[in-house]
């Protein structure tokens, strides 16, 4: 957001908010405050109301003089507040009624009706977003105190619901279910909503198949505010039940309903968490972004988290809920904090015995180090992983997931064949295991066969069989759709289909993929995904001879994996971008091949073997007189595509004293041993 409001450029942003962010004051921004119409704003939309427009007119029993000094008191009282013309026009049926409501209004508002009539004067209101607010609030209670009973418990109801849960279909079933706890007979719902449409106070639109109430949101702060805390109470155990309920028909069949899974996951937590029932709230928020991982899903996650870990702290939860906003930050890219939180965590857990918390949550870092290019390290924590599963009495399913950590591990070392070999004995062996057995579990059984089919994939396209890669994706994506898996997803799962389909020539089937998942990658904000794809691209179109396109796509994924942090990801691009220089003939080439080498011999990648022979073959093409001379050059150079920051990349690997000279240096030699293998190979 920072970024957006110092841009020197002629794009402009805009921010809409019923409250002003704390953090932007100061900056270049424009504040227009757009909570109330102009005069002739507002007396256009009078005109056109139904019962406003009728006293402007003069129709009806108060004739054409009376019913303009009526409507003008009524302008002049709601300064142009959109909401409050609508209130004013449903109660304008019975000038009586509006008379009395006008009264109630001018109270409200603290002033005398001569300052409110500077409205006409200038124009404009000159009242803050507060005071409409109060007023709005005021004319919200003195409407809905005059429904029927039945209709002004269904407009708190409706206040009371979260503004996605505002559905008939869902009104509809617990609307009976409050009234038991009301001691009384439920209301026809029907009749009790004609009254509350008619007040102004909700409204209808048609959703599909269904209907969606629609409250304005100040009124339903108000009605809010009205209702009794017995009432609330009530009310959020009813929904918190009706949408635990709905979750446990979407995970307890044996074909799971994934996306419906994560909405009742988070639609549940608002209720959850005013009725203060933390732990409730924290698995069923933990269950949503295990199946769910998308940019919007975590955004809505994190402060909801945040919220319940502070709540547990000095409770027996404490940890546990610690541990789950540290998996939820490191979906959000924010690794760096979650890794400090389970650093933390994990050595707590194992002091206090907790070697379940203990399993997860060093689960949770592997994840970390493994996607921040660590794989040495990745690879020791999985024995510790496996030792926290044992000693907490964890299932089969979890000790097969533990496995399958150890051989992500062996893929990012290059040690593909001896993955392939693994997996394929783990396919046969878990297609005897029962879904559920008496020890627990902290996985998921369709998480740990996706695991062991998306790592099968990987390890046989490393090795070129391209059939197999096919095949074991295929497999994956049937059993992602099979548990309803996200429309994002299940995108990340079909685009794994792109190196078996450009090694084997199937280009178009290629492009027509990359483009539908680019589409929905692009839609749901998945800035890793669409780096891959961007690499993906730049490769199809480097087969198909369109070098300059390959290029263009190329910075694109170089820029977006530096977004990610993700160092293997961002050597991978440097060493394309290489490649794709040495074909246009640029001197450029061998700094991208050193930034590619100094990154994976950081991670000791077991792609290191590629860039060096790479390097060492665009140093016969180019020369010697083409190597950077230093790593400030380095970094200079690759740092001239926007969003590279690299040296920054260097001092995180590496460490802050490293001297990046000496690592150069070592890359160096590095390359010249491979070149030596190389003529070995020749003779």
């Amino acid at each position: 957001m920072q970024a957006l409001l110092e841009h020197e450029g002629l794009s402009r942003v805009v921010l809409t908010s019923r409250r002003l962010p704390q953090d932007l004051a100061g900056n270049r921004m424009l504040v227009l405050p757009i909570h109330a119409l102009s005069l002739n704003e507002a007396a256009t939309l009078a005109r056109e109301m139904p019962n406003l427009g009728r006293l402007l007119m003069g129709k009806g029993t108060v004739g054409l003089e009376r019913g303009r000094v009526l409507a003008k008191r009524t302008l002049s009282l709601v300064q142009g507040h959109p909401k409050l013309i609508e209130l004013a026009d449903a109660q304008a049926g019975d000038p009586a009624a509006l008379e009395k409501y006008l009264e109630g209004a001018a109270a409200a508002w603290g002033r005398s009706e001569s300052d409110l009539d500077r409205f006409f004067q200038e124009g404009e209101s000159a009242r803050s977003a507060e005071e409409f607010l109060d007023v709005l609030t005021g004319w919200t209670k003195d409407v809905s105190l005059n429904l029927p009973e039945g209709s002004r418990r269904l407009f708190l109801m409706l206040c009371a619901l979260e503004d996605a849960d505002r559905l008939d279909w869902i009104v509809k079933q617990v609307w009976p279910e409050l009234w038991k706890d009301l001691a009384g007979e439920a209301p026809e719902l029907d009749q009790a909503l004609k009254a509350v449409r008619s007040s102004g106070l909700a409204d209808t639109q048609a959703l599909g198949e269904g209907v969606k109430y629609v409250i304005h949101p100040g009124v339903a702060q108000a009605g809010g505010e009205m209702s009794e805390e017995k009432f609330r109470s009530a009310l959020d155990s009813k929904i918190a039940s009706f949408w635990k309920a709905v979750f446990g028909q979407a995970t307890s069949g044996e074909q799971e309903m994934g996306q419906l899974a994560v909405m009742a996951g988070l639609r549940s937590a608002p209720y959850l968490l005013r009725l203060k029932r933390w732990d409730e709230a924290s698995v069923l928020l933990e269950q949503a972004i295990y199946r769910d991982s998308s940019p919007e899903t975590i955004a809505s996650v994190l402060p909801l988290l945040r919220q319940i870990t502070l709540a547990s702290m000095g409770t027996d939860r404490e940890l546990i809920e610690a541990g789950v906003l540290a998996e939820a930050l490191r979906n959000a890219g924010r690794w760096q904090e979650a890794e400090g939180m389970l650093r933390s965590l994990i050595p707590r857990c194992v002091s206090q015995g907790d070697f379940r918390s203990a399993s997860v949550r060093a689960g949770d870092l592997f994840n970390i180090l493994l996607s921040t290019g660590r794989f040495e390290e990745a690879l020791k924590l999985t024995e510790e992983i496996k030792a926290y599963t044992l000693r907490a009495g964890l299932g089969p399913w979890t000790q097969y997931g533990d496995e399958v950590r150890r051989l992500q591990a062996l893929d990012a070392l290059g040690r593909y064949d001896e993955v392939l070999k693994d997996v394929e004995e783990l396919r046969v062996q878990i297609r005897s295991l029962p879904q559920r057995g008496d020890k627990e579990e902290t996985v998921e059984p369709w998480n740990v066969l996706e695991a062991i089919l998306d790592t099968g994939c990987e390890a046989a396209m490393r090795l070129d069989k391209n059939e197999k890669a096919l095949e074991l994706n295929a497999e994956r994506i049937e059993a992602k759709k099979s548990r309803g898996a996200t429309e994002l997803e299940l995108a990340r799962t079909r685009f794994n289909d792109n190196g078996p389909l450009l090694n084997l020539k199937r280009y178009d089937q290629d492009f027509e993929l990359l483009l539908e998942c680019k589409e929905i990658f692009e839609r749901e904000k998945d800035i890793p995904a669409l780096a891959q794809v961007f690499t993906a691209l730049a490769d199809l179109e480097d087969e198909m001879s369109n070098l300059d396109q390959a290029m263009r796509f190329s910075e694109a994924s170089l820029r977006y994996n530096y977004l990610t942090g993700d160092a293997e990801s961002i050597s991978i691009s440097h060493n394309n971008q290489a490649v794709y220089l040495s074909k246009a003939g640029s001197n450029k080439t061998l700094v991208h091949d050193m930034a590619s080498g100094i990154i994976r011999s950081l991670i000791h990648s077991g792609l290191l073997g590629t860039t060096l022979r790479n390097f060492s073959l665009h140093l016969t093409q180019f020369g010697s007189q083409s190597l950077p001379s230093s790593f400030d050059e380095v970094c200079r150079t690759v740092e001239e595509v926007d969003g590279v920051r690299f040296r920054e990349l260097f001092r995180r690997l590496a460490g802050a004293d490293a001297n990046g000279d000496q690592v150069m240096s070592a890359v160096i030699d590095l390359s010249q041993e491979a070149e030596h293998e190389l003529g070995d190979q020749d003779k």
